[in-house]
């Protein structure tokens, strides 16, 4: 359940990690925005040469923010009354192509959840996940249960909780910053 004032509580006691991810967050936003201020200062209106460009870089943006904005990335991919077909295409790609994380950190998290080594339970799970997206990735296994039952494992992303918590922050934040320039 998001509590706004419990997860304020807690961020303010965490400053050093929100001011970071805040950080990252406006480097990342700002140099976008002022390329679409600058194009529409120009011309008027953003002209459709730059729509590719400009949808490639938002696609990138939203992924290397993280769980939350590719999230956001994928719920906007489905809305042609809202953004061009190159963006949505490129959005698009944020629905199961989002860059996986390691292999070996994958694995240290299911052995630690299940309590014991990947033998035990598998006989065997895929060298790479078949699919990464926006809060975990994917596995194909068999189960070590002497039938060759084939199992999909799902595997959150490290830390997801904690960046999520602080990206939810930063966003009321923002929305806060920005409804005071309106």
């Amino acid at each position: 359940t998001y509590d706004k004032d419990a997860i304020e509580s807690y961020w303010k006691k965490e400053k050093g990690a929100l001011n970071q991810r805040w950080g990252y967050f406006v480097g990342k936003t700002v140099p976008f925005l002022t390329r679409l201020t600058t194009l529409f200062i120009k011309d008027g209106k953003i002209e459709d040469k730059y729509i590719p460009e400009l949808s490639e870089q938002a696609r990138i943006d939203l992924q290397d923010l993280g769980p939350t904005f590719i999230k956001a990335g994928q719920m906007m991919s489905v809305r042609p009354d809202v953004l061009p077909q190159a963006t949505l295409e490129e959005l698009t790609k944020l629905q199961d192509s989002v860059e996986a994380f390691s292999t070996e950190v994958a694995v240290e998290q299911i052995e630690r959840e299940l309590g014991g080594p990947l033998g035990q339970f598998f006989t065997s799970i895929s060298e790479e996940p078949v699919a990464a997206a926006s809060l975990a990735q994917v596995y194909l296994a068999t189960l070590n249960d002497g039938k060759n039952t084939q199992v999909a494992i799902k595997v959150q992303r490290p830390a997801v909780l904690s960046i999520v918590s602080k990206d939810l922050y930063v966003l009321r934040r923002a929305a806060e910053v920005f409804q005071g320039l309106v």
